[in-house]
């Protein structure tokens, strides 16, 4: 992988995290009660970090895949724990 790749990718996995980040932020701060974060193409890379992000609130992130190639959805929401 060359490094423009490795750079548009780790700029990928950046912005997805920036919207976990913020959904986490609408459910922590009760604006609302759960959130989706839709169309993650790198949903399957970020998941771990996301649920860690989320779990230092005491929210969890939920996966949800589609049964076609289609990028995967977070769900946050104030559950405890990992789902």
């Amino acid at each position: 992988m060359d490094t423009l790749t490795k750079l548009s990718l780790q700029a990928e996995i950046d912005r997805e995290l920036r919207l976990v980040d913020s959904a986490v932020a609408m459910v922590r701060r009760g604006v609302a009660t759960r959130v989706t974060v839709a169309n993650l193409p790198l949903g399957t890379e970020v998941l771990e970090s996301a649920r860690a992000r989320a779990k230092l609130h005491r929210l969890r992130v939920t996966p949800v895949w589609s049964t076609d190639d289609s990028p995967c959805a977070l769900v946050i929401d104030a559950g405890v724990g990992d789902a």
